[in-house]
């Protein structure tokens, strides 16, 4: 099992910081390791989820977890 995680971001974005704060707030029995992408440096990216912004990825299958988090949250970086 994977836990690499990527927190798409882009600068100077509020919602992008408090998602931050939810991963760094979870209660994991084991650690995961958070990559930080800015979508404003890579164009593809950027075209996808300007909009979207922050969304979280788990590297092991690409699933997507998009803003608001909620409770899903500490389920999805647990599967």
């Amino acid at each position: 099992m994977s836990n690499e995680f990527y927190l798409l971001t882009k600068p100077n974005c509020p919602l992008c910081d408090q998602a931050l704060v939810q991963l760094h707030q979870l209660d994991l029995d084991e650690p995961i390791r958070l990559h930080w992408v800015d979508i404003s440096q890579q164009p593809e990216l950027l075209d996808e989820y300007a909009l979207l912004v922050p969304v979280l990825v788990r590297e092991a299958d690409d699933a997507e977890l998009r803003w608001p988090f909620g409770e899903q949250l500490m389920e999805f970086v647990t599967v």
